[in-house]
């Protein structure tokens, strides 16, 4: 089966469309289910959400931390005496 140019372009513009929109209605029930878990206080939800990306920013610094510890003591010990 042969696929036009036409028909091409029209499949790369849809295919983000739904991609979209799919991505859309997930993001929306697990909003819808973050808010439920807090009774409907939407304060409190995204109170927490915050809190969330708070300590994963603290993990991701001390990863960052240690990372570059250990990168130290390789060069060390490589370029030792």
């Amino acid at each position: 089966m042969k696929i036009g140019l036409k028909a091409l372009k029209e499949i790369k513009v849809v295919r983000p469309q739904a991609a979209e929109k799919l991505a859309e209605e997930t993001l929306r029930e697990e909003v819808d289910a973050v808010v439920a878990f807090h009774q409907g206080d939407v304060r409190a939800a995204i109170t927490t959400l915050l809190l969330d990306c708070h300590h994963l920013r603290l993990q991701l610094a001390l990863r960052d931390k240690d990372v570059s510890r250990a990168i130290a003591c390789e060069r060390t010990r490589f370029e030792g005496p």
